[in-house]
């Protein structure tokens, strides 16, 4: 029976460095999911049972934490882009437009610009368009939350949205692997 050697050891292959940082990004969010109800919770009462919809989603960032995991490189890096713009709109039309959930597609713009390698330049600028086009096409335009939500809370979601989209495009920017540059 034939040994498959493990990372680190000698014939091992490399882990790819972006699918890595695509998968703990996706770990993070997964993780996220049965907390930001409790955020939700403390800080806009009102919009606690729409949360617990948000997640929905926390398999679909398993799933590319998982395919980062059994070196499905390029998969786990496409998913984590298609699964965080996916993720934000559908959670965007849940909470409503004010609660500024499409603040988070500016991280799916991170993730776009550094999930791949120059020869798929293509599929990132592409996906990066698509992004782009979604929040011209979408803001301001998202009606109302699912539910009725008072105004105070949904500010507080507001702030609470705004704030995790920037500690979440913090995290990407310090666990992406940067280039080095040639002496």
């Amino acid at each position: 029976m034939m040994s498959i050697p493990k990372s680190g050891q000698e014939g091992a292959p490399r882990a790819d460095p972006l699918a890595s940082a695509a998968g703990a990004t996706a770990l993070v969010l997964a993780l996220n999911k049965p907390v930001y109800p409790l955020y939700v919770w403390f800080l806009a009462e009102s919009a606690f049972h729409l949360s617990l919809l948000t997640a929905l989603t926390m398999p679909f960032y398993l799933a590319v934490w998982y395919l980062s995991r059994i070196g499905a490189s390029r998969a786990a890096r496409l998913g984590m882009v298609i699964v965080g713009i996916v993720d934000t709109l559908a959670i965007a039309f849940i909470l409503g437009g004010e609660s500024d959930m499409l603040a988070f597609l500016f991280a799916c713009l991170m993730l776009a610009g550094l999930c791949f390698y120059r020869s798929e330049i293509w599929l990132s600028r592409g996906l990066i368009a698509v992004i782009f086009v979604l929040f011209v096409a979408l803001e301001g335009r998202i009606g109302g939350p699912l539910m009725s939500v008072s105004e105070r809370d949904m500010q507080n979601l507001a702030f609470l949205n705004i704030t995790g989209a920037a500690a979440l495009a913090a995290f990407i920017m310090l666990r992406f692997p940067r280039p080095w540059r040639p002496d």
